[in-house]
């Protein structure tokens, strides 16, 4: 829906053949594709508009909604954004255009088109799409938004949606209720930069909502293209916060976004908030949890996507980058007004091959990384004793539970890209006597870390307490190069997905 209202008027089909490395025809005509294809996709339509955008797009009638909305979708303008997409979401309202009865009938039609689409291209061994919709809670504007992957073809029969499940503890006990049996399934934080913290409010959980958020949410979105999600500098619940690489395409939620656009200054309650949508944050609270309930929602691996608008899923490179939402993009000088925007992230899984089944089980065990759009090869595991790089021998791999008690050895692996890398960071979370505290150990790579395809640094943690809740995770930095806007640098990144010890974890 708030693809068509942008005049983007394909199909699921359309984005998972871009993938694979098909071009895409543009609305100015000229073509677009991938030089290098994805290896896996996910199509995460709002199954809120479900109903409506089977209504209007596929069995056409001539209601007024529905003239209006094909009209204003050709307009070269926001305005079927905000007159048609958003009003509606905000209110809750389903926009049944054949009458209350038959929505549910629409949007079942409509969630089997999109399992049928991923079920044709699914192609295992060469190419997985998984079967997939957002959830969209959007009160006041903020994003409160997960993505729903599922395992397998097995789905529940009507799309979770936040219409008929409001708040995240209705989301985790439909997903428990309806996804059963052959059905797995992942509710991945989407977007949370933009949520003032809602996206991960624990008011009114108690340990069995904290044990349900820990079942289904196991990932986080920490880069896409309407910003970056893991810290944002110069504010945080830990102590001795000192990051200047958190400033790192940073947007702010959208009523912050307006208000500082009409010259007003934002509130200290505003800024506090804001920090709380942010993963690093969301990570120490997590360790807070673990010591003082006994349980940590928020043992988080970390993953990067485009959340692109233009069925163009994988089109990260900053040159010549078309844009994400459709009628905006044909206009450079209307792009360049949306500097706020980036061209997205990538999501990475160490899988033992390309099929649903390896690449779900990856997801599932947080074996996984995000990049901020370059294809940085990215290897993180952890040794009870002191490791050499060219030990072949396999630690505690991202996203793994270290059980030790001896200090760890974190090892990282990293071969870059096209561009040349700069550094390496190994961030340290920790929450003992009541507070937060991190610790970043920055690594300047130089020709002694350099292996023969790659680099690679390790660091020992001198300062390590079993009994004191832990998460590390590792940060890469290419050194800089041109942003999409060419008027400025970018330092393109990837994260890895933490390692947690056994007082940090469940």
């Amino acid at each position: 829906m708030d693809a068509y209202v942008w005049d983007n008027q394909v199909q699921p089909e359309d984005a998972y053949r871009f993938a694979k490395g098909h071009p895409q025809e543009l609305l100015d005509g000229s073509q677009i594709k991938l030089d290098r294809p994805l290896d896996f996709a996910a199509v995460t339509d709002h199954a809120e508009y479900f109903g409506v955008t089977y209504a209007c797009l596929v069995e056409t009638p001539k209601t007024p909604y529905c003239k209006d909305l094909l009209e204003v979708s050709k307009e070269a303008s926001p305005r079927g954004f905000y007159e048609f997409f958003l009003p509606a979401l905000l209110r809750g309202d389903r926009l049944c255009q054949n009458g209350e009865t038959t929505c549910p009938q629409a949007e079942r039609s409509l969630w089997q088109r999109v399992q049928d689409a991923a079920n044709e291209v699914n192609d295992p061994c060469r190419f997985t799409a998984f079967i997939a919709n957002e959830w969209t809670p959007s009160p006041g504007n903020l994003h409160w938004h997960r993505n729903i992957i599922y395992a397998n073809e097995h789905v529940p029969q009507h799309p979770i949606n936040s219409f008929d499940q409001p708040d995240q503890k209705d989301l985790w006990r439909v997903l428990g209720e309806s996804c059963v049996d052959e059905c797995d399934v992942l509710a991945i934080p989407h977007n949370s930069n933009l949520g003032m913290g809602g996206t991960f409010d624990l008011s009114g959980h108690d340990v069995n909502d904290l044990s349900d958020r820990a079942r289904f949410e196991r990932l986080v979105e920490i880069h896409q293209h309407k910003g970056s999600s893991e810290c944002i500098a110069g504010i945080s619940t830990a102590a001795n916060f000192a990051d200047e690489d958190c400033d790192f395409e940073i947007m702010l939620p959208v009523p912050l976004l307006r208000k500082q656009g009409a010259g007003e200054t934002l509130s200290e309650e505003e800024v506090a908030k804001t920090a709380q949508g942010y993963v690093r944050n969301t990570l120490l609270t997590g360790l807070a949890q673990k010591a003082e309930e006994g349980v940590n929602p928020f043992v988080y691996g970390f993953i990067g996507s485009t959340d692109t608008h233009s069925a163009r899923p994988g089109s990260v490179e900053e040159q010549g980058w078309r844009g994400s939402i459709g009628t905006y993009d044909q206009d450079p000088e209307r792009l360049a007004t949306y500097t706020h925007y980036n061209p997205g992230g990538l999501a990475a899984v160490w899988a033992k091959e390309n099929t649903r089944e390896a690449i779900f089980a990856a997801l599932k065990n947080r074996e996984t990384y995000a990049t901020s759009g370059p294809r940085i090869e990215l290897r993180v595991d952890m040794f009870g004793h002191e490791v050499v790089c060219d030990d072949s021998s396999s630690g505690i791999a991202m996203g793994g539970v270290y059980q030790d008690a001896k200090p760890p050895t974190v090892r990282v692996r990293v071969k870059p890209d096209r561009n040349a890398l700069d550094r390496v960071d190994v961030i340290k979370l920790t929450y003992t006597d009541g507070q937060m505290q991190q610790q970043i150990e920055q690594s300047q790579l130089t020709d002694k870390d350099r292996l023969s395809d790659g680099y690679c640094v390790t660091w020992s943690d001198k300062s390590y307490a079993t009994s004191v809740p832990t998460a590390y995770y590792v940060r890469v930095l290419e050194k800089p190069s041109l942003r999409w806007d060419g008027k400025s640098q970018v330092q393109e990144r990837a994260w890895s997905s933490p390692i947690w010890n056994r007082a940090g974890a469940n």
